[in-house]
């Protein structure tokens, strides 16, 4: 279970594919990748990794069977180039609900704001929700990373709680926003529900969901 598996689309003149990560191509996470400070910022770390590094992370990840971790690679004819990682990590079940932990990083300033965030997301919600048959997915931003935020936002994740004062970033303390995206699908949804009738604000964000969903099942191909 620890790489997910190969899913591609397109977005805008872009191939981008979501596919297990090859240990050769490590080296791009770290030059020009997580090396960088613009790369790293939101995520709280003053640290750049190595390529060393990098292979530890890869040996623990390939032996995890609580996760799916997808390298993202933007592919042109027969070159493939990866540029980021996205991952489901922590999937727990309990008492017949199933849920995970989400996250993505895109390492290459260049191909930021081009909308693959966007379409990751939607690919990503789309199998957790439609063929891995989860009930509740959850993410974190940190304050200020106003783009990844809208992006899950698109997909149908709204904020649930704050921790204040998570992370020191650029000079002064940022809270950390959690969101979660339900399943939107029955009977997941029904199932974490229960008894209790959704709020308008998750009724809304179902609704994204479903149209998330909806375009990942037109333009991913699995």
């Amino acid at each position: 279970m620890a790489f997910g598996p190969i899913m591609r689309m397109k977005v805008g003149e872009l191939t981008i594919e979501l596919a297990p990560i090859a240990r050769k191509d490590l080296k791009e996470f770290v030059s020009p990748g997580m090396q960088q400070a613009v790369v790293t910022r939101f995520l709280g770390t003053s640290m750049a990794p190595v390529l060393e590094d990098e292979f530890d992370w890869f040996e623990k990840v390939r032996t995890q069977r609580d996760s799916l971790v997808w390298g993202i690679y933007n592919v042109a004819g027969e070159k493939r180039t990866v540029i980021g990682v996205t991952s489901a990590t922590n999937i727990v079940h309990y008492c017949g609900i199933s849920s995970t932990v989400t996250g993505s990083q895109i390492f290459r300033p260049e191909l930021w704001g081009k909308g693959i965030a966007s379409a990751i997301h939607k690919a990503r919600t789309w199998y957790l929700c439609q063929h891995a048959g989860l009930h509740q997915i959850n993410s974190g931003v940190l304050q200020g990373n106003t783009a990844s935020r809208k992006a899950l936002e698109k997909v149908g994740y709204r904020p649930t709680c704050v921790v204040r004062n998570f992370k020191f970033v650029d000079g002064k303390l940022r809270h950390q926003q959690y969101l979660e995206c339900i399943n939107p699908n029955e009977p997941f949804w029904s199932a974490w529900w229960g008894e209790d009738t959704p709020p308008k604000a998750a009724l809304k964000a179902r609704q994204r969901s479903l149209e998330a969903l909806e375009w990942a099942k037109e333009n991913v191909t699995l």
